[in-house]
């Protein structure tokens, strides 16, 4: 499943027996910049979503809450949150991730993050763990591997302008 009209697009894989979306790309920047990029507040604004977005709260550390809401093109205001469970720097992120109204918090779904360098580029997975397949395949029907490369545009437009300065 991959979506080719990007320029440098998700692998992504949706396991037919496990409740998992895995996501991979290569970024074509450093580790530390990409994880600058990732982890701080001042850049998470630009990439997020469509990019129009407040950051209510993002402390990249363990125990860190995060908060972002975002307004899609359509006008629909998305409010997503969550607790950062592990936070290895340049390495690992871990969280818990919640979209307010479209599921009980209780029934919030988890988040890792690797990123790895590679030849100066940085290799980055990521591996969300839902609680059953259905509410898997509930999330990737809202289009979220579309929205997840639009983000990665925007980053990608980041770390160009900072690779410039």
């Amino acid at each position: 499943m991959n979506d080719q009209s990007f320029p440098n697009p998700f692998k992504t894989e949706l396991p037919d027996d496990q409740p998992l979306i895995i996501m991979s790309r290569t970024f074509d920047a450093p580790l530390a910049l990409v994880w600058k990029v990732w982890t701080e507040m001042e850049h998470v604004g630009q990439w997020w979503g469509f990019g129009n977005n407040t950051v209510i709260e993002y402390d990249v550390r363990p125990r860190g809450k995060w908060r972002i809401d975002s307004l899609s093109p359509d006008g629909t205001k998305w409010t997503m949150f969550g607790t950062y469970l592990a936070v290895e720097p340049k390495s690992l992120i871990r969280n818990t991730f919640v979209v307010d109204g479209m599921a009980p918090e209780d029934e919030r779904y988890y988040e890792e993050h690797q990123f790895e360098e590679r030849d100066g580029k940085t290799f980055y997975r990521s591996i969300s763990n839902f609680p059953d397949i259905a509410m898997r395949n509930g999330v990737v029907d809202t289009g979220m591997e579309w929205g997840a490369n639009v983000s990665m545009v925007q980053f990608d437009a980041i770390l160009e302008r900072l690779k410039a300065e």
